[in-house]
């Protein structure tokens, strides 16, 4: 039996935007992405973890070659806009990106009016948020503002909500649990989750911003710390972020991370970093 209609299919478009999670594929399924369908598939991961979202055809340009072994593979970023189209129709269960829509959610390092931190990021820059300016991360699952010890499942959920796939979402809850085993209060490794040194400037931003999220947020908030890292690597530790895309080796991802997003005063055992993440990513059952 056929899945897509005999009839002809053409009079029962259906049409869906989505946003990209992943775009690794696991054998048998080379060139698709998976996507996070909006109307369709909730935004709380608890509703449809990861694993559960479909693997959508890609639909190539007219000039590539359309033929097994030529051509070039799909270069759609996880966090991307697409657009598409379900070849079952109604029924909703063969999704076909069509495209990419331009999405501009956080500006990048060029685009940054001014630098800060010079000597330890060349890429780092003041950035003053407003509510008109960017979406703060969200929280499905809120937890309580006392709340000052969180899990690495809290930690991952929270990533995967913000647009991370399973396996960054990984590699940065495991070496925030190597630096501070995610304790908000943390003192004796830096300060807080990711290890921050009082004195630096990135605990003067951590401060400035958890003050604008108050009184809801504190600074030995777990939710508010954990909003702050993700807030890092949209803006001032973006290249962090660009590195880590670039590689689907969890133990790579976390070594980036140590060199890129971790303060070079922060201390680290990266080996047990790797371990945490893998041992993550292993019993998320995603790919």
């Amino acid at each position: 039996m056929s899945v897509i209609k005999q009839d002809y299919y053409g009079d029962d478009f259906r049409w869906f935007i989505a946003s990209v999670i992943d775009n690794s594929p696991p054998y048998g399924m080379e060139g698709r992405i998976q996507i996070r369908i909006q109307g369709i598939h909730s935004r709380d991961t608890n509703d449809i973890p990861q694993k559960d979202l479909p693997w959508a055809q890609v639909m190539t340009p007219s000039d590539t070659f359309g033929s097994s072994g030529f051509g070039t593979h799909c270069q759609i970023l996880p966090g991307s806009l697409v657009f598409g189209m379900f070849l079952d129709g109604v029924h909703s269960q063969l999704p076909m990106v069509l495209g990419s829509l331009p999405r501009i959610e956080y500006p990048s390092s060029v685009q940054a009016a001014s630098g800060t931190d010079i000597s330890s990021n060349p890429f780092s820059y003041e950035f003053r948020q407003s509510n008109s300016q960017m979406q703060d991360p969200v929280f499905y699952n809120d937890p309580a503002a006392t709340n000052t010890q969180g899990t690495v499942t809290d930690a991952i959920t929270f990533f995967i909500d913000n647009g991370l796939n399973a396996r960054e979402a990984c590699s940065i809850a495991g070496i925030l649990n190597a630096v501070s085993g995610l304790d908000a209060t943390n003192k004796a490794n830096g300060f807080g989750i990711a290890g921050y040194p009082t004195t630096s400037p990135r605990y003067a931003r951590f401060v400035a911003y958890i003050q604008r999220l108050s009184p809801s947020r504190t600074a030995e908030d777990f939710a508010g710390q954990l909003m702050y890292v993700m807030q890092e690597i949209g803006t001032s530790k973006s290249t962090a972020y660009s590195k880590m895309i670039r590689t689907k080796d969890i133990g790579e991802q976390v070594f980036i991370l140590s060199k890129y997003y971790l303060h070079p005063l922060t201390d680290v055992n990266i080996a047990d970093a790797i371990t945490s993440a893998v041992t993550l990513y292993k019993g998320l059952g995603a790919r």
